[in-house]
Order: structure tokens, then sequence, then C-alpha cells
């Protein structure tokens, strides 16, 4: 596995790349609000089958995500150069961070540690470039991700309802630059 800066051609072929995922389980929320507390609870709740899940955003949503990211890297496999994959990053300086507002492995790659390796090497861009921290969205169905996030150290730092097109709620995930 090869990985590289994005290249301006690669575009078109990680926009075109299939980012849904197969799933079985979805973080479900319930909430309480009175006048003295509010709060919320995630639980994970297994399906009673396994589903596909689309990606959050449409083509040209993810177009313009990857043009605002301040790196994009892919993966590239070792024998055919295909794009396996790729991560992109922005970065807040002023915040001390930075977050990962797109991500995806090929369907045919996925479970091979393509993943890690990808965000391995945008932490390691963040650490280089002084910053504290790594911010990640996620759908609440996107239990593949959510339990890698977790795998790589990242912690469950909140959530935003509506957040999506689709009008679904996002997990936020942070990552602590050591």
């Amino acid at each position: 596995m090869h990985i590289r800066q994005a290249e301006l051609s690669d575009i078109d072929v990680i926009v075109d790349m299939d980012h849904s995922y197969m799933t079985d389980h979805v973080w479900q929320m319930s909430g309480r609000d009175t006048s003295t507390e509010t709060s919320a609870v995630f639980r994970l709740v297994r399906l009673p089958r396994l589903v596909q899940a689309p990606y959050q955003h449409d083509k040209a949503t993810l177009r313009r995500i990857l043009l605002r990211c301040d790196l994009v890297w892919v993966a590239e496999g070792e024998a055919s150069r295909d794009i396996a994959g790729y991560i992109g990053m922005t970065t807040h300086p002023w915040q001390n961070g930075g977050a990962l507002p797109c991500m995806a492995v090929a369907p045919r790659e996925r479970r091979k540690g393509i993943g890690a390796q990808l965000f391995r090497t945008a932490a390691a861009q963040a650490k280089a470039d002084g910053l504290q921290g790594l911010m990640v969205d996620l759908q609440t169905k996107n239990y593949p991700a959510t339990r890698m996030c977790q795998t790589l150290g990242f912690h469950f730092s909140g959530y935003a309802d509506n957040y999506y097109q689709a009008r679904d709620i996002a997990l936020f995930f942070t990552y602590k630059i050591r």
C-alpha cells in the first residue's frame, strides 16, 4: 500500500468511488429535557438484518468538501495503482485542531487496515502542524466507522441533529494528538 497526496485528477475517481457501507448496528439516541437538566444517551442497537447504507453526501457535495480540504491523501494498491481509499483534512490552527470531513475505502479493500493507515498519515501531519486534536463526524448508522474510530483512540465528543442532507444525526468523535 502506498499513500500519497492527492492530485486534482484524483478527485473524479474519489467522487465516483462506492462510499456505501454495510451495517448491522445503529446508534439510537434518546433524550430527556427538563428545566434543570438536559441529557442524551446513545445506545448501540443490533438491527434485525444487515443493511446497505448510503454515504451521507451526494457527489456534488463531496466534490465541494474535497476541494475545501487543506490536504487529501490517497492510498494506492501495490499491484494496480488504483485508488483504494482516501482521507481529507482541514486545519483550524486558531482552534489548535483539525477535522477529517471525508474518508472512504473502496469496498473490495476494506478490513485491510487502509483506513487506519490513512488516519495515521493525517494524524502525523496534524502533529507536524502543531495541532492538538482531530475531529470527525459520522452518521449514527455508520457502525463500521464508529468502531474504527474507537479502535484508533477517538472519543465521543458530541452530536448534532439534522446535520446531513437526509437530516440524520451526526456523532462527533475527537482524537487527541500526542
